[in-house]
């Protein structure tokens, strides 16, 4: 509890950049928390 509510919908997604800019790439994992 005392998480504003949100406990349900508790995803942390994390962004990077991978690779040079020309051959830029978003890797996003969505990490749940059941």
């Amino acid at each position: 509890g005392g998480k504003l509510g949100l406990s349900r919908w508790q995803n942390i997604f994390l962004c990077e950049f991978d690779g040079p800019r020309s051959e830029r790439q978003m890797v996003c994992t969505i990490i749940k928390d059941e």
